[in-house]
């Protein structure tokens, strides 16, 4: 089944594209923006200047200010069994981490009415699936972050 995910990106994976984009060239940034503005590259470079761009300038505000602000749209082919992994009650958990302020899971688990334990089992799926960060904060909690803000379910 094909999902259709609209999604913040973390830090890491906004660093991540920028090193793939640093391999894939042979070059940082800087040096492929020169030859981008002086047209030592070909046209079919555009989309990749723009988007490497983006990204670099998304990670360095990210440093300066502490906010990261990058969504991606993705469409992922997920197969039976990781579909299943999508109870009722791990998207109703992306929902409630999405409308309420919570301070750590124990907090979601209360406001939830639910077992912490199975709460932190559901975050670490959702955490794989890239839909959820755990962000830690004051010593040991965790706090846990939607980065989803779409999922479509597409029937073909």
């Amino acid at each position: 089944m094909l999902l259709r995910i609209i999604r913040d990106l973390t830090s890491e994976e906004v660093e991540d594209r920028i090193n793939r984009f640093e391999r894939e060239f042979s070059m940082d940034f800087e040096r492929f923006e020169e030859l981008f503005f002086e047209q030592k590259l070909d046209a079919k470079f555009v989309g990749a200047y723009f988007e490497w761009a983006e990204l670099v300038d998304t990670y360095k505000g990210y440093i300066e200010g502490g906010q990261l602000d990058y969504t991606v749209e993705e469409v992922k082919d997920f197969q039976p069994e990781q579909v299943a992994l999508l109870t009722p009650r791990r998207v109703e958990l992306l929902f409630q981490i999405a409308a309420l302020r919570v301070e750590s899971i124990n907090d979601l688990a209360q406001k939830v009415r639910r077992n912490v334990k199975n709460v932190y089992g559901d975050l670490q799926v959702l955490s794989k699936f890239g839909f959820v960060k755990l962000n830690k904060r004051r010593g040991r909690a965790f706090v846990p972050e939607t980065l989803l803000k779409e999922l479509t379910f597409l029937i073909r």
